[in-house]
C-alpha cells in the first residue's frame, strides 16, 4: 500500500520505510518485477520502482456459448 500511495520509490526509500536489509528488499523487488507487479523507471536518478497497476482485460463470453443460446 505504501508504494502505491507513493507512486514509486527508490531502493533506498523502500529500505528506509521497511527497515529491512537492502539485499532482502532487492530480492523482493526482483520477484515483484519478474511477476509484473512493478516497473523500473531507469530515466530517473536513482531508479524508481513503480507499481504496475494495469487493469485486467475484461472477460468475454465465448462465441460457442452465445451460439448455443441462440
Amino acid at each position: 500500500n505504501w508504494l502505491v500511495r507513493q507512486r514509486g520509490a527508490s531502493l533506498a526509500d523502500i529500505v528506509a520505510h521497511t527497515q529491512a536489509e537492502p539485499a532482502a528488499v532487492q530480492t523482493i523487488l526482483d520477484n515483484l518485477l519478474t511477476a509484473g507487479f512493478l516497473t523500473v523507471d531507469k530515466a530517473s536518478e536513482p531508479a524508481l520502482f513503480k507499481p504496475n497497476l494495469v487493469s485486467r482485460k475484461p472477460r468475454t463470453v465465448p462465441d460457442k456459448l452465445w451460439n448455443a443460446l441462440d
